[in-house]
């Protein structure tokens, strides 16, 4: 026990090294040591090996085969799902988009990831967006704008520790989501 104790030790210490002084902020999905010296990663949903660069030299994040990441975030990490029973709580509208969420945004990564992810209203907008533009990525303008009133949606409702730390801004953004969503008022 002691052993194993002192190898998750030497693991964090790692990690922290990686993270704190070589600027690492992810690491790359299911990669062994083969695969790292080939210079190769592994897509975790098609099994295409991949690049690790891209031809300019920049990380290669998405599989080049299929488009899903190839790289995994503190967020992929947590639940994949948002609790039944807090889902039972949600609007009747915020329900409906969240199936279109869950269809659209996992096509190219865990839903862990936006799930887990606390960002301001702004910058799930800027999110959504990026998402969007991705080839393969199927979501329309209309779905993306609805895909973002449910993130905002959920921020606002599951992640209240957060949404009290937004600046007031932000909070009346979310707030006129929630109330639109929530049948309380008119859409913007």
């Amino acid at each position: 026990m002691v052993r194993l104790m002192q190898t998750v030790a030497v693991i964090l210490l790692g990690v922290t090294f990686a993270v704190t002084f070589l600027g690492v902020d992810k690491i790359l999905v299911g990669q062994t040591s083969k695969e790292a010296q080939s210079g190769k990663i592994k897509c975790p949903r098609c099994g295409f090996m991949n690049p690790a660069k891209n031809p300019d030299g920049t990380p290669n994040t998405d599989c080049d085969k299929c488009g899903y990441s190839i790289v995994s975030f503190a967020a992929d990490k947590g639940p994949s799902k948002i609790d039944p029973k807090i889902l039972a709580t949600y609007a009747p509208q915020a329900k409906a988009i969240y199936n279109l969420f869950r269809n659209k945004c996992s096509k190219c990564h865990t839903l862990a990831r936006p799930i887990n992810t606390d960002l301001s209203p702004t910058k799930w907008e800027e999110y959504v967006k990026r998402m969007m533009s991705k080839p393969g990525s199927g979501i329309k303008p209309d779905e993306a704008k609805r895909i973002w009133e449910f993130l905002v949606y959920d921020t606002a409702k599951r992640r209240k520790a957060f949404f009290e730390k937004l600046p007031e801004k932000e909070k009346q953004i979310a707030q006129k989501v929630v109330a639109r969503l929530e049948g309380n008022a008119t859409s913007k």
